[in-house]
């Protein structure tokens, strides 16, 4: 091995130091996740621990519990930094509508004007923060525990990601939509893989929903996940067509991560928290807002390269995803059937927007097939096998 070589491998290797900064946890956190075996280093002495950096990028997929230590109630751990600048952040939140823009800007301008930092201690950051919102030390620092408590309340089986963190999807990372924070239950390795968005109404057809099932099949037959918001219908039939057929689904849903809806569908989301992915931009402190359903249309468009809409009407929440779609440069298909539809005006409208028309499953593949993303993943067989399945 000459000495470039030597190098290169020598930056995949960390020391303890460098690990505990690496998965932005303290070194004692570190000696503990190697005492339980959660944790193994490629070296281990009195002088010296190293760590791989593949098995720390593993970890980093977790949030650190000391399961086999606090296995009785299984809670989220919140000691660890980047878990509490969330729940500052998230207090700070609270002050501005739960609104992330208007509190990216607002902590954006301290940190520009005051060289704000989350990690000099709520001594200091609890006057400061509650100075520049105009509120009492104690007002700040009673929400601030309510915030904290709601943390706690979720499992250890919660991922957080922070945008800029490398798991964070990079497809979602790239538009102006980009949540700072997502919680997720699954496996997150769905992110790394190419997914189609296919939604549609809340009350939806019985031949669209046949269609949609239809749809379904064909795509994660050629591997792509399928997304959709968990919702009645179109999306509900969705997810359960890519269970059924043995596929990968992820739900990305309009409340925070522990909650259910609707409730009619608590059992599939489960389902899917085992066999696929559920991602909330919403912390467990927030209540419940309409305009909970619009925001996450725009992070399941950010996560897609595609949004298919099976079925809907002048006022259907997937016409919010549609336009976040085409603003972020993603395909919009619509099927033919819903252009040709006389007492709908959505579809001509957005087809003058660039939105792509399909009339069978052949055309959805071809026009996927167009797509950067995903430029001739599917051969002539695939184009043949589909070529008679017509979706009108």
């Amino acid at each position: 091995m000459d000495r470039n070589e030597l190098a290169k491998l020598m930056n995949e290797i960390y020391t303890a130091a460098e690990a505990a900064e690496y998965l932005n946890i303290s070194t004692q956190r570190l000696h503990q996740l190697v005492q339980d075996g959660s944790l193994v280093p490629i070296k281990a002495s009195k002088s010296v621990t190293l760590f791989y950096k593949a098995d720390l990028d593993q970890r980093k997929v977790a949030n650190f519990s000391n399961s086999k230590i606090n296995d009785k109630d299984h809670r989220f751990d919140i000691d660890v930094p980047y878990v509490r600048d969330a729940i500052l952040y998230f207090t700070i939140q609270q002050y501005f509508n739960c609104n992330d823009k208007r509190t990216e800007r607002f902590i954006l301008e301290l940190i520009n004007n005051f060289d704000f930092d989350y990690r000099k201690g709520l001594k200091y950051n609890i006057p400061f923060l509650a100075s520049h919102l105009k509120v009492k030390d104690a007002d700040f620092y009673q929400v601030y525990g309510r915030v904290k408590n709601s943390f706690l309340s979720l499992t250890d089986d919660v991922i957080l990601l922070k945008k800029g963190d490398n798991l964070y999807p990079k497809r979602l990372a790239d538009t102006a939509d980009a949540p700072p924070y997502l919680f997720l239950k699954g496996n997150i390795h769905l992110l790394e893989e190419k997914s189609v968005s296919v939604v549609g109404s809340r009350i939806a057809s019985q031949s669209s929903l046949e269609n949609t099932d239809r749809l379904v099949r064909s795509l994660i037959r050629r591997n792509l996940v399928i997304n959709a918001g968990l919702a009645r219908g179109i999306d509900t039939a969705s997810h359960s067509a890519a269970l059924k057929y043995g596929g990968k689904t992820i739900a990305v849903i309009g409340t925070p991560i522990n909650k259910y809806y609707p409730k009619e569908n608590k059992e599939l989301q489960i389902e899917i928290e085992k066999k696929g992915l559920v991602i909330s931009q919403f912390p467990p402190c927030n209540e419940v807002f309409k305009w909970n359903f619009p925001t996450r249309n725009a992070t399941m468009s950010g996560i897609s390269i595609a949004t298919i809409i099976m079925h809907a009407g002048e006022t259907s929440g997937a016409l919010k995803q549609a336009d976040y779609a085409l603003k972020q440069g993603r395909d919009v298909l619509i099927p033919q059937s819903a252009v040709m539809n006389e007492s709908l005006k959505w579809p001509k409208n957005y087809v003058g927007k660039g939105a792509k028309v399909f009339s069978n499953l052949k055309e959805v593949l071809m026009i996927l097939n167009n797509n950067q993303a995903l430029k001739d993943l599917f051969d002539d067989e695939s184009m043949e096998e589909v070529s008679d399945v017509e979706m009108d």
